[in-house]
């Protein structure tokens, strides 16, 4: 049986992933227990240009519980990716422990120095109310390997424990 997936610890911010893929490695963390992100890039680069194939990014912040809005969050969401050309496809609500957890699906093309690069966005968003944090999940995926990545990149995101 091959291993796909290792479990993330960072205690400084009280953040676990219990299955992030192997391919990805964190390249940055900054931030306290209240405020902070982590970024996670896979090991095989696309080309010289982009870089790595896939990326994912966890952020978090404090936020207080009568200021939040699930709603609104996840529109303010979609109208930030909307204003750099990201098509969001696709929106699906489930639940991550007992926390309202929503996630969607889109894609872009960008450009790099005269160069075309198709990519999907897989973006999610939850809020603990143990902590008073809202935690905000984005992935980028070249759209040649996106349907290789989906799979582990949806089961990291649901394999988050925020407490």
């Amino acid at each position: 049986m091959q291993k796909n997936y290792y479990i993330y610890n960072k205690p400084e911010c009280k953040v676990i992933i219990n299955k992030i893929p192997i391919w990805f490695k964190e390249t940055l963390y900054e931030g306290d227990q209240d405020k902070g992100s982590i970024i996670f890039e896979t090991h095989d680069q696309y080309d010289e240009i982009y870089k790595s194939i896939a990326r994912i990014e966890l952020s978090f912040y404090k936020k207080d519980r009568i200021k939040f809005l699930h709603a609104r969050e996840v529109q303010e969401s979609i109208d930030l990716y909307n204003a750099i050309s990201v098509v969001v496809t696709e929106k699906e609500n489930s639940w991550l422990n007992s926390h309202e957890f929503t996630y969607w699906f889109g894609h872009r093309t960008k450009m790099i120095r005269k160069r075309y690069y198709p990519e999907n966005h897989v973006h999610g968003l939850f809020y603990c109310e143990l902590t008073n944090r809202l935690f905000e999940m984005h992935s980028i995926i070249i759209r040649d390997h996106y349907e290789g990545f989906k799979p582990y990149i949806l089961a990291a995101f649901n394999s988050v424990v925020c407490h």
